[in-house]
């Protein structure tokens, strides 16, 4: 038996991480890395990783802005970040919603999302959907996209998603209408 603690290492955590979605890895490749990845992460490295949302790790040789975009190495590593908070489980609930309700910063969608996934495992459930029965139809736009744009295409393998996004869906109107935008059908009235 090893008495090997698992030491939690940001950088090359996210480096790895973001660089998988640079090269379009597929979604449960991408997930279970992060799981690997955030071995050994505790609650006391979300504020480490808070800062790095704004400033992340080098970018990689293998970057190229002329593919990915002038922002996509910083994307990718918010997305990144944003999959290991996850990962972190129930506790990082207080961290996500600072985020997510706090000054508006375009990764509060990231922030959200990752709140109703927390959710529809059974997290908080009741609470977040409060919130964004009240906080969703106030919030920037994009902050709305942001948030559903990944989940959307989520619900298909993920019974408990796909319930609970059905569910703010009928009770917030401007959650179940930004989505039919993204869905490209035009919401009931």
């Amino acid at each position: 038996m090893s008495d090997d603690v698992a030491v939690f290492d940001p950088d090359t955590a996210i480096s790895v991480l973001a660089a998988d979605l640079l090269r379009g890895v597929d979604c449960a490749t991408f997930r279970g890395r992060a799981a690997q990845l955030s071995v050994g992460m505790e609650v006391e490295d979300l504020e480490d990783l808070r800062f790095r949302l704004h400033r992340p790790p080098p970018e990689p040789s293998e970057y190229d802005f002329r593919k990915h975009g002038l922002g996509g190495w910083l994307s990718a590593c918010q997305f990144a970040i944003f999959e290991l908070v996850f990962c972190l489980g129930p506790p990082a609930l207080p961290f996500l919603r600072e985020i997510a309700w706090g000054p508006y910063d375009w990764t509060q969608g990231n922030a959200i999302e990752m709140l109703i996934r927390l959710a529809a495992q059974g997290a908080q459930t009741e609470q977040t959907a409060a919130e964004i029965a009240q906080k969703f139809p106030s919030m920037r736009y994009e902050a709305q996209l942001y948030t559903l744009e990944p989940l959307l295409p989520a619900m298909e393998g993920d019974p408990a998603l796909a319930s609970l996004i059905r569910r703010l869906r009928a009770g917030v109107p401007a959650f179940d209408q930004v989505a039919c935008e993204i869905e490209g059908r035009t919401p009931p009235r």
